[in-house]
């Protein structure tokens, strides 16, 4: 193993999404970056692609290119001039047995097992015959080695440690930068997504000048001379989902709930509203109603005419509204318009704000039917339904990743593992779990 430390800070472009995977979906955007077209699957080469990579990162002022893989890899182009190796080891290798002749998954079928392990020679009896150590156990060793299971199921584990926040923080990546496909100013790309699963949404019916477009946003982010970012971007985006995130789990979890009444998770559910909107639940103004007490009549010692009027009256009908624009106007996002913001930090400025506005609408149209609900015991059930669709659509459009887990959580024992590539994904088609993994056996259950 070859341990390196960087001469200097390297400045890295980083593909999201599974962008090591030799799938094509994934490599869209890289395409467009180094090829000026798609490349099949067929005619798809990953030497020749790292060239390819290489030649657009010096064009650009870039060390090399991070993509991600069950975990994250760095694509260097100038491994001499930009690492310094601060040791070598030989460890111990894993125990692999091997049918002989049998061909390499996901290789050439050309290759086999027999041109990959030296201990396999020419005349070497051909599959079906016996299982054998591809390597001979180290000098002096005892005991079983490592076995390939146990090795493939520690990788698995090692990438799913940057699933969430903070994710991979040895780059640190550059939030005023940002370029999407989503951005619906490339308009060619809008339609083709339109009710598509995000796993199957792909670039190769962008447009000619949509795609010229992308490419030179791609190349004019990385030039010099850009001003610094004005937000903290990342804080903000985080500072939104842990507002919400578990907050909207925890509500949706209590709509789906069997074991309890109607009126008993509206009640509960009317308190979690409640909590999540407390920074923006204006005083409402009061709009009496026909319910009266007369002046004459006897009143509590604690409680004057006036009172007891407020008590019988409803709020007006624009507290709802109010209760909204005080949620929707992120102080941050007013802050953040008032300073001299990038092209890509304004699109993070109008996502943010989009998604904002999208909570907030929800559970002030949730509140609305709420704030009254223990005067109508009847439509608890119409509620339940009514509150449990909101929520879940929210939840769906919104599609955080923090909510991409095991449900219920996984026993002592067990990995929460998504499927990803090269393990359990082939074609982009199979579906991703996540699932909980036996550590011993690797079932999946």
């Amino acid at each position: 193993m070859y341990t390196y430390i960087p001469r200097r800070d390297l400045k890295l472009g980083y593909f999201d999404g599974t962008s090591a995977a030799t799938l094509e979906g994934p490599r869209d955007l890289q395409d467009i970056a180094f090829n000026d077209r798609f490349v099949s699957g067929k005619t798809y080469n990953p030497w020749v692609h790292a060239v390819s990579m290489c030649k657009w990162a010096e064009q650009v002022g870039l060390d090399g290119i991070v993509r991600m893989e069950p975990s994250f890899e760095a694509v260097l182009c100038h491994i001499e001039s930009d690492l310094q190796l601060t040791s070598r080891r030989d460890l111990l290798y894993h125990e692999t047995n091997l049918f002989p002749g049998q061909g390499v998954p996901g290789g050439p079928s050309a290759t086999s097992m027999m041109d990959l392990h030296p201990r396999l020679g020419p005349n070497t009896p051909h599959f079906p015959g016996p299982m054998i150590p591809a390597y001979p156990s180290p000098p002096g060793w005892k005991g079983r080695q490592r076995n390939f299971a146990d090795v493939a199921f520690e990788s698995i584990r090692a990438g799913m440690w940057h699933n969430h926040f903070p994710g991979e923080s040895r780059v640190i990546l550059d939030y005023s930068s940002i370029v999407s496909a989503y951005d619906e100013t490339y308009s060619s790309l809008v339609h083709d997504r339109q009710g598509v699963p995000r796993m199957k949404h792909r670039l190769n019916n962008i447009s000619a000048g949509d795609m010229s477009r992308l490419k030179t946003e791609m190349e004019e982010v990385l030039k010099t001379g850009r001003p610094a970012p004005s937000v903290n971007w990342r804080s903000l985006l985080q500072d939104i989902i842990s507002r919400y995130g578990e907050r909207l789990e925890e509500l949706r979890y209590l709509l789906r709930r069997s074991d309890l009444d109607a009126e008993a998770i509206v009640a509960k559910a009317r308190e979690k509203i409640l909590i999540m909107l407390t920074p923006h639940i204006v005083l409402p103004k009061s709009k009496s109603n026909s319910i009266r007490v007369r002046r004459g009549d006897q009143q509590p010692l604690h409680t004057s005419s006036s009172d007891t009027s407020a008590s019988h009256s409803t709020p007006d009908d624009d507290w709802p509204t109010r209760i909204y624009d005080a949620c929707a106007n992120h102080p941050a996002i007013d802050f953040a318009r008032e300073r001299q913001l990038t092209a890509q930090e304004k699109r993070l400025a109008n996502s943010i704000e989009r998604v904002n506005r999208a909570i907030c609408s929800t559970l002030t149209t949730v509140w609305a039917t709420a704030f009254d609900s223990g005067d109508k015991p009847l439509l608890s059930k119409y509620m339940v339904i009514e509150w449990k669709k909101e929520i879940e659509e929210l939840m769906d459009w919104l599609d955080w990743t923090m909510w991409i887990k095991c449900d219920p959580p996984c026993g002592q024992g067990f990995q929460c593992i998504l499927a990803t590539w090269p393990w359990e994904v082939f074609t982009g088609e199979e579906d991703v779990g996540p699932v909980c993994r036996d550590h011993a056996e690797g079932d999946i259950y």
